[in-house]
């Protein structure tokens, strides 16, 4: 008896566990609901539980309104590739970003014929081994340099030493060549120089393979030919090229009526990251290289005009150009080269004032040796070869201010910011900037700004002693 009756309450208590199946369906009109106001729906109506007599029931329901098909995806827009390399353009070195390139305006031989060229991607970095912009904490800053006029130019070498003396070597490729009649060249001196300059600009780009050809005088069509077997042994590209460039280049830095070879040409060959430099030789007076400077110098320009390999610029020297201001484009190269050349302090004080001169020669319309005057030479100066008062033009009085004002300009910025910080301008020129907005990231104010308180270091430095008056 006691077996059954346990069956029985089983069956009973799983009965009571199972959902009963009218309450579970659907809901649908006239069927069965649990409790009066409760609400069920279907994919098409919703339904309400009511009384209907003595039963609940669901009412005949509402219909539910239609969901709004969803709107369709838009349409990709249609890619347009836009291409401008080799389209006419008006301003040679006018810059112009589409897409991811920026693209900059060439002209044939400088002064016709203008078109975009291939472009560069907007992405491009040229490496730099500071941080921008330099910070202003060392004993000289555009805030208080006026009261340490004096001490610019020791401050300067100092920077110079330091960047030299912590670097490790830098192997920059290259060869020196030397005149067979020019004896006074030992290599020696030379190749220290060479080697002092590849650490000072260490971290920035600087070409893949230097050539320098030094001779004097009695070896300038020597120095010519040598250009041309170069050119031919390395496979550098001769299109277009000039067929008396090498000899053409070899009178520049001679003075042919005098017979005499005392300045020197460098750059970056057309077309590929390498560079020929010419050094010539004087006979005038005594060969020495670590008073004049000449070798550092040209090295420099050539450095100046490797910023901007892996752009689109097929003839880097000349879009460096564009892009810096005579005083610079010489002070930079000025203040290096005797820099690293110099032996001493004391040597480098000496050379230095030898080139911060009053020169004879001065432009029409430069405006003295005041604040004022100098400030309006390094802010108005025009570098656009194609433009009718830009400062290259027929390398004037203008541009060969360079040498003595652009030093001192360039040697105030060493003292401030450090060499590479004015490095770092052309870096910033190879990325697109144009000078203003290199100036700008580069030392954080203003050229406008910048260029006042350097024209006040200039118009104070002049002040402090009569300097000498080159011809």
């Amino acid at each position: 008896m006691r077996k059954i009756s346990f069956i029985l309450v089983s069956v009973l208590a799983t009965s009571f566990l199972v959902p009963s199946a009218s309450f579970a369906a659907a809901p649908s009109a006239g069927a069965a609901c649990a409790k009066a106001g409760t609400t069920s729906s279907t994919a098409t109506k919703k339904f309400t539980c009511v009384k209907s007599g003595k039963k609940l029931a669901w009412d005949k329901g509402v219909a539910l309104p239609k969901a709004a098909a969803p709107a369709p995806a838009p349409a990709p827009a249609p890619v347009t590739t836009v291409k401008i390399t080799g389209t006419s353009c008006a301003t040679d070195g006018e810059q112009k970003i589409v897409g991811d390139r920026r693209y900059v305006c060439d002209g044939a031989n400088r002064s016709n014929n203008f078109q975009w060229d291939e472009g560069t991607p907007t992405s491009f970095k040229a490496p730099m081994p500071i941080t921008l912009p330099v910070a202003q904490n060392g004993s000289i800053t555009f805030a208080n340099a006026l009261s340490h006029i004096s001490e610019i130019p020791t401050t300067s070498y100092k920077r110079i030493q330091t960047i030299i003396d912590a670097s490790p070597a830098v192997d920059v490729p290259h060869q020196l060549l030397v005149g067979p009649n020019t004896t006074t060249v030992t290599k020696t001196i030379e190749e220290n120089i060479l080697s002092r300059e590849f650490k000072l600009w260490g971290g920035f780009q600087q070409t893949k393979y230097l050539t320098v050809i030094a001779y004097s005088f009695a070896d300038m069509n020597w120095a010519g030919q040598t250009h041309d077997k170069v050119v031919k042994d390395r496979s550098y590209p001769t299109a277009g090229v000039d067929p008396q460039m090498g000899m053409r280049r070899a009178q520049q830095s001679c003075q042919v009526d005098a017979k005499n070879c005392d300045a020197g040409n460098a750059g970056q060959y057309a077309g590929v990251p390498e560079a020929i430099e010419f050094l010539g030789v004087t006979t005038s007076y005594p060969w020495d290289p670590t008073m004049n400077g000449e070798v550092g110098h040209e090295y420099t320009h050539t450095v100046t005009s490797a910023q901007f390999n892996g752009t689109s610029a097929k003839n880097t020297n000349y879009y460096q150009q564009n892009f810096t201001p005579c005083w610079l484009n010489e002070g930079l190269s000025n203040a290096s080269g005797i820099g690293v050349s110099s032996t001493s302090l004391q040597q480098y004080l000496s050379t230095r004032d030898y080139n911060v001169t009053r020169p004879a020669n001065l432009p029409s319309d430069f405006k003295g040796f005041t604040a004022e005057g100098l400030k309006n030479y390094l802010y108005s100066q025009v570098p656009n070869h194609n433009a009718p008062n830009s400062c290259y033009g027929g390398l004037g009085p203008v541009y060969q201010l360079g040498y003595s004002i652009g030093f001192a300009a360039t040697e105030a910025l060493f003292a401030i910011g450090g060499p590479q910080s004015v490095m770092a301008l052309e870096s910033r020129g190879a990325m697109g900037d144009d000078f203003s907005q290199a100036f700008q990231n580069v030392y954080g104010m203003s050229w406008d700004e910048g260029s006042t308180i350097l024209g006040q270091i200039l118009a104070a430095e002049y002040a402090i002693k009569p300097m000498r008056t080159s011809g």
